[in-house]
């Protein structure tokens, strides 16, 4: 793939300053900057942010990746000038590209792929086509986005008639199967190998510290997990280190349950943490990582925690199961069971060699999933399919 040049579209948001480096959320930069080892020239057809946000915590290191700017993001209301400027950026770009990648599902798909004339076009599908949807609220913008929501994966299925189609997860590969749409396994990851902690299995604190990192959100089973605390802490003391961004109203309505429940002092919010060092502490600080999610395409914080020996306790939902196996690399228990959650747990410090077995195992596990493995696996496949 050395000799391609590839355009790839996201709805993560740019920022260049006047030094013209690119800074972008470290999920989607890495990704990039690995990818960039593989591809000739890497041209990014992205939104930019006026001034450097938090999230874009991440800056593209290589040569050879540029900004294709779409504006702003903009509002409901300028949808139609920013669709204009849109189709002139992508139709001026195609003309220094050989291929068009889209990894979604995101918001303007669509129009970018009607808008870049390129014979080789692609779409990696990073999220479930039929288990993730918005909880839908009566209003006039929850119906809207639900509809939106409903519209983008007609999209996808539109654009797999016309382009080659991947999918994170061999559970979206299923899924999409079962759609009528042939699609190619290609994982996606965020930390590199080198960032890997050095193999140990750490003795069990006391307290317990607990995990959670995420968006904090009802659909990734915080609430639950909350429920769960408070039971745990009956048994013994434990500590729950949240970390990720929650809306201010949400986080009024989780304290509120805290201190209904009688742990609001057992229960510490550290917000957003940038990806690096500060984040990995947390990992290699907790006796377990819990995500007790409702739906997922294949959320790199496991392999997050797997790469700093923190043992995993997670949902059998989406692409998890078809890349971990219960009792091997996680304790893999069902969406909204907040029993299982204690179970689980008690498990997990009560049977030494099962946490040993879990920690080693996934850790050895995530080494096949590197952010540098998931580029080579992708620049590989689209080499055969654009050959």
């Amino acid at each position: 793939m050395k000799d391609i040049r590839i355009l790839i579209h996201h709805h993560a948001v740019a920022y260049q300053g006047a030094s013209k480096a690119i800074y972008l959320p470290s999920f989607i930069g890495r990704w990039i900057n690995a990818l960039s080892d593989h591809m000739m020239h890497i041209g990014l057809l992205l939104h930019e942010s006026e001034t450097l946000r938090p999230e874009q915590d991440d800056v593209i290191q290589a040569k050879n990746v540029s900004l294709w700017s779409l504006g702003a993001p903009g509002k409901t209301w300028d949808r139609m000038q920013r669709i204009n400027r849109l189709r002139k950026v992508c139709a001026q770009a195609a003309q220094q590209a050989d291929g068009l990648l889209v990894r979604g599902v995101t918001p303007r798909q669509m129009n970018v792929w009607d808008a870049t004339p390129l014979h080789n076009r692609a779409f990696l599908l990073v999220g479930s086509m039929l288990e993730t949807k918005p909880i839908t609220r009566l209003t006039f913008w929850g119906i809207y986005q639900s509809l939106m929501w409903r519209w983008r994966r007609v999209e996808v299925l539109q654009m797999a008639r016309q382009g080659f189609l991947l999918a994170n997860s061999p559970h979206l590969v299923n899924e999409l199967a079962r759609l009528n749409r042939p699609a190619t396994f290609v994982p996606t990851n965020s930390i590199r190998l080198d960032e890997f902690a050095p193999f140990y299995v750490r003795e069990v604190a006391q307290p317990l510290k607990i995990l959670f990192c995420g968006r904090v959100v009802p659909e990734k089973g915080i609430r639950e997990l909350i429920h769960a605390m408070a039971k745990l802490n009956l048994i013994q003391p434990c500590v729950l280190d949240v970390v990720g961004p929650v809306e201010p109203s949400f986080r009024l309505v989780l304290d509120e349950l805290t201190k209904e429940l009688g742990i609001h002092d057992s229960v510490k919010w550290h917000g957003r943490i940038p990806y690096g060092e500060a984040l990995f502490s947390f990992y290699r600080q907790a006796d377990v990582f819990l995500l007790p999610t409702y739906y997922e395409g294949f959320p790199h914080v496991i392999w997050e925690a797997a790469a700093n020996c923190c043992p995993v306790i997670t949902t059998s939902v989406g692409g998890i199961p078809a890349l971990l196996t219960h009792e091997k690399q996680a304790l893999l228990i069902p969406p909204k069971d907040i029993e299982a959650i204690v179970i689980s747990v008690k498990r997990l410090f009560s049977e030494t060699t099962l946490r040993e077995n879990i920690v080693k195992q996934a850790y050895h596990h995530a080494q096949a999933f590197t952010v540098e493995a998931c580029a080579r696996k992708l620049a590989s496949v689209l080499s055969q399919e654009w050959k």
